[in-house]
């Protein structure tokens, strides 16, 4: 994967238990956005499964859109 000189700011999120093993590409992504010299942050929850988006299980993975929100203020795109 190449990362363009105009890539926008990066925010991953994944669980260790996906059922489709996506950790080790968000963490390969992550290390090729920070060596391209672009801001990134990723964020990998031990539960959650694939997908848990807004669901709620009563996982620290719940508070995902929490951490979104926190990053997109850092970043200046938005307002608190």
């Amino acid at each position: 994967m190449i990362v363009l000189k105009d890539a926008p700011p990066l925010f991953v999120v994944a669980a260790t238990d996906d059922e489709l093993h996506l950790v080790p590409m968000s963490m390969d992504l992550y290390s090729k956005w920070l060596a391209a010299g672009h801001s990134a942050e990723i964020h990998i929850y031990s539960k959650g499964g694939h997908g848990f988006g807004m669901n709620k299980k009563n996982l620290p993975s719940d508070s995902w859109i929490e951490r979104y929100g926190d990053w997109l203020q850092v970043q200046g795109l938005i307002k608190k």
